[in-house]
């Protein structure tokens, strides 16, 4: 895991979990890739918002775009 033994990765994680330890950009971005999730799941405010980035990383580009106008637009009917 992002270059360090299991043992290693581990308590780093539990400092993150525990915001006892920072990570830059480049260690996120590692642990993204490792865990196979895009960034911005990691470090999203609540659940439901990382369920949405999750399933918005399954879509085609085009199917964002699209998916955001929609709803742009639902959200300007209000």
């Amino acid at each position: 895991m992002m270059g360090l033994d299991k043992d290693r990765a581990s308590s780093r994680i539990n400092r993150y979990e525990r915001e006892s330890s920072g990570v830059d950009l480049e260690g996120l971005a590692k642990l993204a890739d490792t865990l196979q999730v895009p960034m911005a799941y990691l470090v999203a405010e609540d659940e439901a918002t990382a369920d949405i980035v999750l399933s918005l990383s399954s879509l085609s580009v085009k199917q964002r775009k699209d998916l955001a106008a929609w709803i742009k637009e639902k959200l300007d009917k209000d």
